[in-house]
């Protein structure tokens, strides 16, 4: 569920894309993907923008629950923290990424590992049921 969850916490619709295996959350994961490169979008970690975030990670939290026995509540309120967190993480680290290299280039970093992050969640997901 972490890396789930942490995934959704830096791309909202990445986590619930990865488990879903529908058109409409992949689309939209998709779009944000290219969305996120667009220099006038706002930062992940406003108010209005972060309860999305949070409320993927619950999403993810309850989908774990479901297929794994677990508390839907807890899992729920664990999923919201992680994605709270992978939020605010991310973000600093394509900040700190941008001083470096080009923000272009940061933010392909940072799909990678949120793609990858997403993908080996679901797998180990899968490897559960």
């Amino acid at each position: 569920m972490a890396l789930l969850a942490s995934a959704s916490g830096a791309r909202t619709f990445s986590g619930v894309a990865a488990v879903s295996g529908r058109r409409p959350p992949r689309l939209f994961a998709a779009g944000e993907l290219i969305y996120d490169k667009v220099p006038s979008v706002p930062s992940r970690v406003a108010p209005r923008l972060i309860v999305g975030r949070v409320a993927a990670g619950a999403l993810i939290g309850t989908i774990v629950a479901n297929r794994t026995g677990r508390s839907r509540t807890g899992s729920a309120i664990l999923g919201g923290l992680i994605a709270f967190a992978g939020a605010h993480l991310t973000y600093r680290m394509r900040r700190a990424l941008s001083e470096r290299i080009p923000a272009f280039a940061a933010a392909l970093v940072e799909d990678a590992l949120v793609v990858g992050a997403a993908t080996a969640g679901a797998a180990l997901l899968h490897s559960e049921d």
